[in-house]
């Protein structure tokens, strides 16, 4: 029979001698037998804290969106608008867009699957407007400037908004009122929206942008001399999905 020696010894066997790491662990025997004084701080400033400045390899993922918002005034002229190139700032604020980071572009560790597109035109505007914006304007989501999505703003429905179904004026109106009038872009309801089938992965850092053109030149309606007078618009661009960023620690 052959002899086999086992080569290495027990953990319990190893002789810690005074000077190399003896200090080290006796603090990790200390922390282990006492977790309450483990977690706090050896300099008396209570229970320890740390924080990353993310957390390696750990995403979340959620239903996510962002927006941006452009604003006409009553008589201005529709122009080219170039939307999700500016970033919050001190004078564009979250009633304006949540998009942070770099304008044009996701933040940094963010990314996401484009599910739906939403074009909100506000409740107020003047059915003029909003039939000129329908037909006139076109509507370009492009990604490293080539168009991924081509279409006019009425093919991507709100879901959200609170129009009016009727109006009507019975006899002879005083003088200097109007009817009332409601419009916005599809039923207020979250599901009467364009769901794509195959979902659009934007990425991290990618360049992109809506660009809202109006092919024929047309101006708002103006704010005096016609009935119902125009007050302007607001339009307000979502991309809509499911969004992933990196956890902060």
């Amino acid at each position: 029979m052959r002899n086999i020696a086992v080569v290495g010894e027990r953990p319990s066997s190893v002789e810690f001698v005074l000077g190399r790491g003896m200090a080290q662990r006796e603090r990790i025997i200390r922390r282990m037998v006492d977790r309450d004084r483990a977690a706090r701080s050896g300099r008396g400033f209570g229970i320890q804290r740390r924080r990353n400045e993310f957390v390696a390899g750990v995403n979340s993922y959620r239903d996510g969106w962002f927006y941006d918002t452009v604003t006409f005034g009553a008589g201005a002229a529709f122009a080219t608008t170039l939307m999700f190139q500016n970033q919050q700032s001190g004078t564009k604020l979250l009633n304006s867009t949540n998009l942070t980071g770099q304008g044009g572009q996701l933040p940094a560790g963010t990314t996401l699957n484009v599910g739906a597109i939403r074009v909100s035109i506000s409740g107020t505007t003047n059915p003029a407007d909003v039939q000129n914006i329908f037909s006139n304007v076109t509507f370009e989501f492009k990604v490293n400037n080539v168009p991924i999505y081509q279409c006019m703003p009425d093919y991507f429905p709100a879901g959200f908004g609170a129009p009016t179904f009727s109006a009507a004026q019975v006899g002879t109106a005083p003088s200097g009122t109007s009817v009332l009038t409601s419009i916005t872009n599809g039923m207020p309801v979250q599901t009467a929206i364009y769901e794509f089938k195959n979902p659009y992965a934007l990425s991290s850092l990618e360049n992109f942008v809506v660009v809202l053109t109006p092919q024929s030149a047309f101006n708002m309606v103006a704010a005096t001399g016609v009935n119902p007078i125009g007050v302007g618009t607001t339009i307000r661009i979502y991309l809509d999905g499911m969004k992933s960023q990196i956890v902060s620690g």
